[in-house]
């Protein structure tokens, strides 16, 4: 990845996660507000394709600052595993899919030179032939 791309992954970073942030601000806000509740919460392992602290701590932490997620364990095997609690999970996978963006997210900045590996691949994938 040349020098110039992972200068513009990193300058569009924080504006992916605060644009992140402001969405579920607002869908937790909608859920406050109407009457009833459209929460389903469940708790749901992620595996990571984390390699160091620094990237396991800090994809823990942008999962625990965007409303209706908090990460309440990390897994110390490496690639670390996150077990996240979600406010609206309707499915696992595709609640595993949106940590799995925002983990592309900042692999693509954390690491310049080697790149976004592959998604690892789950117990709910591999029932449905998916990767």
């Amino acid at each position: 990845m040349s020098y110039l791309l992972w200068v513009l992954r990193t300058l569009r970073f924080p504006f992916y996660f605060g644009f992140e942030v402001v969405k579920t601000t607002l869908v937790v806000l909608w859920d406050v507000l109407t009457p009833g509740s459209s929460s389903v919460p469940a708790f749901v392992e992620v595996p990571t394709r984390c390699r160091s602290d620094f990237e396991t701590t800090m994809l823990a932490n942008m999962i625990s600052l965007t409303p209706g997620t908090v990460t309440v364990a990390v897994g110390e095997e490496r690639p670390a595993t996150l077990w996240v609690h979600g406010l609206y999970v309707e499915d696992r996978p595709s609640f595993r899919e949106d940590i799995h963006t925002m983990e592309d997210h900042l692999l693509a900045v954390t690491r310049p030179r080697a790149g976004v590996p592959p998604r690892p691949e789950t117990a709910d994938s591999a029932d449905r032939g998916e990767r």
